[in-house]
């Protein structure tokens, strides 16, 4: 009998034979159940990014895998989008366009040299106005002491004290009129800096698929909630239920489609409820700031049985998907203990997963 190897041994085979010996050895022992939260997602996804990368016969390199895992877990829309694109139109993925993809996205964002000239241009106007403050005083005392010089020649110079100090005038006119142009650029320079800085935060905070808060974000959020007065959050990890299906029937552009659209449905549903995150593939956060356990598990309920009423269309080819549902698992977060929070979630999710998916279930 034909013994079949997975993704995950035929990649590790690729590095390290001995590595894949070693797994194939321990897999039928020690692996949990495929869909057991969110082990069993970095399983899947281990296994998808190995196919992509021998499908399109792609060096195991650091870039390779980067742009693998954006593509297949959605995490950065703009590689995704790129890559299906390339793939459409029937050209080979190779190494090169690989790194041309690379490139055309790190030129979208904001890089740490991109930040090192924001920081000096914000310290070359700084420079600029404390240049503008001296200059402004040295020229108001050059003109109170040539006043005051033309002010005791008027007994014996009337007529040329009084030229002198239109002269004077003149000139300090001029210069105020110099440094106020002066002012004005550079507070235009100082409101772009202002929205590049602005700019930068979101696009660091944001997920670029969904338009929802990152993970990034949504750790701030939570230190933020941990740190005010008031009762303590609520976490919720919520995970779409057989994503991996929809991918490989529909493609990911439609996946894509779903991803947003489950992001949308789950932040309008909560509304101001809950602060909502994308937290990695088709896993999303969501954080309670005003609700126990048990208050959480049963908004997050509601809304999944709505999710599960809706009937979607694949909107490129018009065939029907189907329902969409989701699991989730709620968990208190008490004191500083976020790690626990997470795992205690997690393990709400695992068991909604193992005990038949769509379904909301809450830390023991």
């Amino acid at each position: 009998m034909r013994t079949s190897v997975s993704p995950r041994h035929r990649l590790l085979a690729w590095l390290s034979p001995d590595v894949a010996g070693a797994a194939a050895a321990v897999e039928d022992h020690d692996q949990p159940p495929r869909d057991s939260g969110r082990g069993a997602v970095h399983r899947r996804l281990y296994d998808d990014i190995g196919d992509f990368l021998f499908r399109n016969g792609l060096a195991p390199s650091p870039a390779n895998f980067a742009v693998a895992h954006a593509y297949i877990s959605g995490e950065d829309w703009d590689i995704a989008q790129a890559v299906a694109t390339h793939l459409q139109s029937g050209a080979a993925l190779l190494d090169d366009d690989v790194a041309r993809i690379l490139e055309s996205r790190a030129a979208d964002e904001l890089t740490p040299e991109a930040l090192t000239q924001l920081a000096q241009t914000l310290e070359s106007g700084l420079v600029d106005y404390r240049l503008m403050i001296g200059e402004s005083r040295s020229n108001a005392t050059h003109l109170g002491d040539e006043l005051d010089r033309e002010a005791a020649n008027l007994d014996s110079d009337p007529v040329g004290a009084l030229h002198r100090i239109i002269t004077v005038t003149r000139e300090a006119v001029e210069k105020t009129r110099r440094m106020e142009e002066q002012l004005q650029r550079s507070q235009r320079e100082a409101d772009q800096l202002k929205a590049d800085l602005e700019s930068a935060r979101r696009a660091a905070e944001q997920d670029h698929l969904t338009g929802l808060p990152n993970r990034r974000s949504f750790e701030r959020h939570l230190r933020e909630a941990l740190a005010a007065d008031g009762p303590p959050p609520t976490l919720a990890l919520c995970d779409i239920d057989d994503f991996k299906q929809i991918n490989d029937r529909f493609g990911h552009p439609a996946g894509d489609r779903v991803l947003k659209f489950v992001a949308g449905f789950l932040e309008g549903q909560l509304g101001k409820a809950a602060i909502v995150s994308r937290y990695g593939g088709e896993e999303f956060a969501c954080l309670f700031r005003e609700a126990d356990t048990l208050e959480a598990r049963d908004l997050l309920d509601t809304v999944r049985e709505r999710l599960s009423t809706r009937s979607l269309v694949n909107q490129e080819t018009g065939e029907a998907m189907g329902s969409l549902t989701f699991s989730a698992g709620v968990a208190p977060v008490e004191g500083d203990r976020t790690a626990q929070a997470f795992h205690d979630a997690d393990h709400a999710l695992y068991t909604a997963k193992r005990s038949g998916k769509n379904m909301v279930i809450a830390a023991r």
